[in-house]
């Protein structure tokens, strides 16, 4: 992403929306809005594969599956690197509508500059809390958790995080998950196990 040409991606004046191949790696860039934060997903078998492959190397099913109501498995829909290099503003959301059965995972890619953003979130009293994102530790949260990206001054240090979503693989819960992370790729694997797009088993 510091390649010539790319520059305007994290300027914020527009919504992002565009594809980036290399070879076999296809990626969907996209922001939130028009903040200057890019969410690069898979954007086809063989990366989403790659990002899978981040999941299964963690170790964390057994742990995961105390938290989930599945039938089989758990299900990794998408895979997206969070970049940035500055953000002008606090975008609280949640990931998932109660209910949703499903959660995120975000961690440092590589080591933070001290002056990159952490993770503001709210607790139960709605009181704005700091978590320190580390390097070699990952965070993950459900719905119900209210967060944003930690305002910092633009830099020339990419800042780059990985993020995953995962969950049941039961298809009933689709029409709940999709009312959040159903537009957020091009590229994902429903609860069902297929390609979105590619079956019926949604409706």
């Amino acid at each position: 992403m510091n390649r010539e040409g790319y520059a305007y991606l994290f300027e914020g004046f527009e919504q992002i929306n565009i594809q980036i191949t290399d070879e076999d790696l296809k990626y969907h860039v996209t922001s939130y809005d028009t903040a200057p934060l890019l969410w690069i997903s898979n954007n086809n078998s063989y990366t989403y594969k790659l990002f899978k492959s981040f999941m299964d190397d963690l170790d964390i099913m057994d742990e995961i599956k105390t938290l989930v109501d599945y039938d089989e498995q758990i299900r990794v829909y998408c895979g997206f690197f969070v970049v940035g290099k500055g953000m002008d503003r606090e975008t609280w959301h949640k990931d998932y509508h109660d209910g949703a059965n499903a959660y995120t995972l975000i961690t440092p890619l590589f080591e933070l500059d001290p002056s990159h953003g952490n993770l503001m979130y709210k607790d139960e009293a709605s009181n704005i809390k700091l978590y320190e994102y580390k390097i070699n530790e990952a965070i993950i949260f459900g719905d119900g958790f209210e967060h944003a990206t930690q305002p910092y001054a633009k830099t020339d240090e990419l800042r780059v995080m990985l993020s995953l979503t995962f969950g049941t693989d039961k298809i009933e819960y689709w029409d709940i998950l999709k009312e959040t992370i159903g537009d957020q790729s091009n590229y994902m694997i429903l609860p069902c196990g297929h390609e979105k797009g590619t079956c019926e088993c949604a409706g």
